[in-house]
């Protein structure tokens, strides 16, 4: 169920935000983890579950998300498991969990246009951090913040506000923009505006309510 928006609380007398925060699996892309799974497990000789075991419901992918391993480490751990490939195949397996809306991302465009900072904020290790690019365009993004450079997952605090000082933004200047209710509400109680959606009409609408793409 969508949250209710709270335009009202959203209002910002100073003008619209100078920063807009998409997060990554959910809004600028579909996340379908399976096609990963399925992706390591060919490549390895395993069943889909037995990667799920072994790699995310283990908790090594929520370390790897608080930046505990390398990708180096990551690419070590693989091989040990059977994984053939080197560091750019690894990449590509990774990367296939993250399908780009079109749609979506010709919003961040526009807004990069209107002069105003996009960045994504997404729990996600190294190893998809340095394929990034080849899931977003480049065109789309100012910076990609990625919960393993801050060591903390949304919807801690601690991750929102180790973004806004990586990006040298203020929390009233910040709109986030998150498919997960528990990760927009923790992101208003620091004064973040902050909006559900997963859907680009719906993304656009939110932005619109804030001020944003008033000439798109």
């Amino acid at each position: 169920m969508l949250m209710p928006p709270i335009l009202s609380d959203m209002a910002n007398d100073s003008g619209p935000p100078e920063l807009v925060l998409f997060d990554l699996g959910g809004v600028l892309c579909r996340f379908e983890p399976d096609r990963r799974a399925a992706e390591l497990a060919a490549a390895i000789g395993v069943t889909e579950d037995e990667i799920h075991a072994l790699v995310f419901a283990s908790g090594f992918d929520q370390e790897c998300d608080l930046g505990i391993h390398s990708e180096t480490a990551i690419l070590e751990r693989f091989r040990r498991l059977g994984f053939p490939g080197d560091r750019d195949e690894l990449r590509r397996a990774w990367a296939k969990a993250f399908i780009p809306d079109r749609a979506v991302i010709d919003l961040a465009i526009a807004l990069r246009s209107e002069g105003v900072v996009v960045a994504t904020l997404s729990d996600n290790g190294p190893v998809l951090l340095a394929a990034i690019e080849s899931v977003v365009t480049p065109s789309a993004i100012d910076e990609h913040v990625f919960s393993c450079m801050l060591g903390a997952t949304k919807p801690d605090p601690a991750a929102f506000l180790a973004a806004l000082e990586f990006l040298d933004a203020r929390p009233q200047q910040t709109f986030f923009v998150d498919d997960n209710p528990v990760n927009v509400l923790s992101a208003r109680r620091l004064g973040i505006l902050a909006e559900q959606a997963n859907k680009a009409a719906d993304v656009g609408s939110a932005l619109r309510s804030v001020g944003l793409l008033q000439t798109h």
